[in-house]
Parts: structure tokens; C-alpha cells; sequence
């Protein structure tokens, strides 16, 4: 007797880098897993559901190393980011900057079917309780963190910068206990630049690293950018199997316009930017840079998250007391470019893969900005399924995704190459999203076995995560 199917994906491009799959096959899914994937084709008959995929691009479904839904920006909802993340193909989400309580909260409220873990943020005065913890408190820091539901510790040099001892205690125990660890760079010492990166081998040592956003730190303040594109790749080769990496491809940033009482910008992100065009540091000087056009403030419009410029801008500067979420147009495509592509002698990716730094950022592009890079021949699509599932899968240890293999999870993307768009996008062989709107709810919550007993208490459809096993701690004795 013919096999009954679910679902059957019919007549598509599988893109299956992992099996070195790149042809039209039809893709079989028997409940939350891939069943079968057959060049020959399988006859529709045998499936409940059929999705004709002719003409469009099949994946296994996008893996977003670096996003925010869980945050606390003034003038919006950070989970309204989870419907922004399904409708640009999205399927699983690391959150890199909040706490695990706001992630269920969001999950629950504003979820659309995303798979999501997420790092607890260090914000002295917020989260932490000040910005110096001695090992000992840094270790309570990591373990409350974990026990709560977070995957580990986002460092956020460019804003709450530590001190690099205090860094590399963090760093050092999120590696004792496995915990992830990401960093937005800089400490007290060094900036969100290319000095912030050189200071990574001395702070990491021995241990390992998710180095966030590598293409933010090479925006030309301290050499010419190709030129600081090019030390970036020497310290990500010398550092190979120590560092897992990603690139955000919009040229639009994202930080903060907060300034402290003397009127001075009090986050390095925002003084960088300001300093590239000459502006002062100051909260004069980003209004005269909202004034030129060069800043824009970032806000909620009718459950979506946009850029306003100009008089509207300058409005919520004032209205906020300078507490404003701000972007400039300072990524530069020529930088995404290079370390996007840059491969080492082995022909591995120097960067492993393209993320977003989006969610409930307006600059979720990461199929658009690949899908161009692709049609400019400068990746293959299966080297594009590698940057965007395949390898985002190893960095995080979700060994079950990434692949259409027998009993993978059936989390798929659907690219329409023409358009260079998803156009669907299906989670655990359930559809959340369709020519470009999210259909899904709720969503599964990632976590670490520490964190299983709070999952279990949120209520929310939860997966443990080995983090023993991702490319992060591959290997590592220490």
C-alpha cells in the first residue's frame, strides 16, 4: 500500500546543502518530520496536504542567529518582531538581548509560530546588579540566567560596556557551564570597532565565542573599511574553531539616542555613528543629524516597526527626553559583502552565517540581501542554504534542523527566486506563514536542561537543547 503523507511540498528546487541536494525533488512530511525526499516525485495522491512548490525554492527553514523580540525600546511592543520575523521566512530565532521572562511573555502574546530561544542581557542597574560582579557574582549571574529559560549571556559592549576582566568572566564561565555566550563588542577599554574585535583572543583565551554583527565593527572608524574587513577576517581565521560568527546585511543600524544628564550620547554605538559624519557627540548633534536626514527614530505603526525621519523624528527625541531608539545608515553593503563570502584555505566560510539583527527591527532581509548575492554569482543557492539554515543549525546545536535528512524537523522556508522573497514558511510541518503573511500563533521555547523546569512552568511547547553538542563548544575540553 502506497505511504499516506501530511504533507507533500511538490515540484520544487530542493536546497539541501548538508546532503549535497540541489535539484527538483518533492519533500514528504509525516507529522512534525521530514519523511522522504524523492527526485522522482511522489504522487500527490498519497498526501493529505499538497503545497505545489513549482518554480520556487525549497529549504530547510531560516535560522535567525541574532534578533530582538525581547527587549525594552521605548516606543514599541519588541514581540510584534515575531510576526516580522515569520513573514520575511523566518523559522527559528536566537533573541539577543533581553530576559526570559519578556521572551514568554511575548511568545504568548504576540507569538506567530517561531521556534525562539533567547540570551539574558547584562545591563547593570536593570538586569544585574551593578557593573563590576566579582567571579562570584558572575557565576549566580549565569546560573539564575539559565535556570529562568535563557540559552546564556548576551554581552552588550557597545552599550554596557564591562571591564575586560569583568568580560572575560563572563565569557570564561558561560563556557565552564556551556551556556551560550554572545557579545556585542567592546569594553571599557575599547569601542564597538575594530579595537573591540582585536581585544577578543585576549579575552576569550582558550574558551569560545559568538562574536555578534562582525560586519558592525569594520564601518571604517579606525582604517579604511575594506582594510578593516580584511584584519577582521585574519582574526576570525586564527581564532577558527574557537569563534561562531554572523552578518546583518540592511544598511540601516539600529541604537540608542539616550544621552546623560549633560547632554552628552551615552551609548559608543550612537557616538560612532555620529563621529563618521562629523557630528558632535551630543544631543545637539543628533538633532541636527535627525535635522540632515542622516538619523531617523525607529517607533511602532499600525503593529509594525518602521524608520520616521525628519520633524517626527526630532518629536520623539524631545517627547522621550533622548530615550529614543535611533538607526543611521552606516552598514556598509561593500563590508557585508566581503565577510559574508570570505572563505579560509580549508573553503570554509571565514563568517558563518547572515542574520539579521532584525525581528522587531525593520530590517529583516536576510533571504533578500542572500537571494542578491546569489543572482550577483557571488554565492551558489546551496551556499546560500548553508549561510541562512545549515550552519545556523551547528552554531546553536539544533542538530534536528538545518537538513531535510529522514526525521529531520520539517521546518522549511519556500523562496520564490524570481521575487527573491519567501513565500511560505512551515514549522514543524505546519504552515505560519504564506505569500508573505504569518498564519502561525504561539510559538516553542528553546532552552538549555537548566532552563526545562522553567519552561515547563510558562506552559509554552518547549526543546532542550544540547549546547554540548553545537559548533560553539565542538570540541572543547576546557
Amino acid at each position: 500500500m502506497p505511504q499516506n503523507y501530511d504533507l507533500l511540498i511538490a515540484g520544487g528546487t530542493v536546497l539541501d546543502p548538508a546532503n549535497k541536494r540541489q535539484e527538483a525533488a518533492d519533500v514528504a512530511v509525516s507529522g512534525a518530520k521530514v519523511e522522504r525526499v524523492e527526485p522522482a516525485g511522489i504522487g500527490r495522491a498519497q498526501a493529505t496536504k499538497v503545497i505545489d512548490a513549482t518554480g520556487k525554492w525549497v529549504m530547510p527553514g531560516l535560522i535567525d542567529t541574532h534578533v530582538h523580540v525581547a527587549g525594552e525600546p521605548r516606543t514599541w511592543d519588541p514581540a510584534v518582531g515575531h510576526r516580522m520575523l515569520v513573514e520575511a521566512g523566518t523559522t527559528t530565532a536566537i533573541d539577543f538581548g533581553g530576559t526570559p521572562e519578556k521572551l514568554i511573555d511575548g511568545i504568548k502574546r504576540q507569538g506567530a509560530g517561531l521556534n525562539v530561544g533567547g540570551l539574558f542581557i547584562m545591563v547593570p542597574g536593570r538586569t544585574i546588579p551593578h557593573d563590576d560582579p566579582p567571579p562570584s557574582e558572575v557565576r549566580k549571574i549565569v546560573g539564575d540566567a539559565v535556570s529562568r529559560g535563557a540559552l546564556g549571556i548576551k554581552l552588550l559592549g557597545g552599550y554596557y560596556p564591562f571591564t575586560p576582566e569583568v568580560s572575560a568572566s563572563v565569557i570564561a564561565e558561560c563556557n565552564r557551564r556551556r551556556a551560550y555566550i554572545g557579545f556585542h563588542l567592546g569594553t571599557k577599554e575599547t569601542g564597538s570597532r575594530l579595537d573591540g574585535l582585536r581585544e577578543v583572543p585576549k579575552l576569550v583565551g582558550e574558551g569560545r565565542l559568538h562574536i555578534a554583527h562582525v560586519n558592525a565593527y569594520c564601518r571604517g572608524s579606525i582604517k579604511d573599511s575594506v582594510d578593516e574587513c580584511r584584519e577582521a577576517i585574519d582574526i576570525l581565521n586564527r581564532g577558527k574553531g574557537q569563534y561562531v560568527s554572523e552578518v546583518h546585511q540592511a544598511v540601516p543600524n539600529g541604537t540608542s539616542g539616550r544621552c546623560d544628564k549633560d547632554g552628552n550620547v551615552s551609548a559608543d554605538v550612537a557616538r560612532n555613528c555620529l563621529k563618521l559624519r562629523g557630528y558632535p557627540t551630543t544631543a545637539e548633534g543628533i538633532r541636527q543629524a535627525i535635522r540632515d536626514g542622516y538619523a531617523s527614530a525607529i517607533t511602532e505603526k499600525g503593529g509594525k516597526v518602521t524608520f520616521v525621519k525628519g520633524p517626527e523624528a526630532l518629536a520623539l527625541f524631545e517627547e522621550l527626553n533622548t530615550d529614543v531608539s535611533l538607526s543611521f545608515p552606516v552598514n556598509l553593503p561593500s563590508t557585508a559583502f566581503l565577510l559574508t563570502t570570505a572563505k579560509d584555505r580549508d573553503g570554509d566560510f571565514v563568517v558563518d552565517a547572515v542574520s539579521t539583527d532584525g525581528g522587531s527591527f525593520p530590517r529583516n532581509i536576510a533571504i533578500e540581501s542572500t537571494m542578491a548575492l546569489v543572482k550577483f554569482g557571488a554565492l551558489t543557492p546551496l551556499e546560500m542554504a548553508m549561510k541562512l539554515s545549515w550552519n545556523p543549525s551547528r552554531m546553536v546545536g539544533l542538530l534536528n534542523k538545518g537538513h531535510f535528512s529522514s526525521g529531520a524537523d520539517a521546518d522549511i522556508t519556500i523562496v520564490d527566486p524570481e521575487a527573491g522573497k519567501a513565500t511560505m514558511g512551515i514549522v514543524a510541518g505546519k504552515v505560519i506563514m504564506e505569500n508573505g503573511r504569518a498564519t502561525g500563533t504561539g510559538g516553542k521555547l528553546l532552552v538549555t536542561p537548566d532552563g526545562e523546569k522553567a519552561a515547563k512552568a510558562s506552559e509554552l511547547p518547549n526543546e532542550v537543547v544540547d549546547l554540548t553538542k553545537s559548533k560553539l563548544y565542538a570540541g572543547y575540553a576546557g
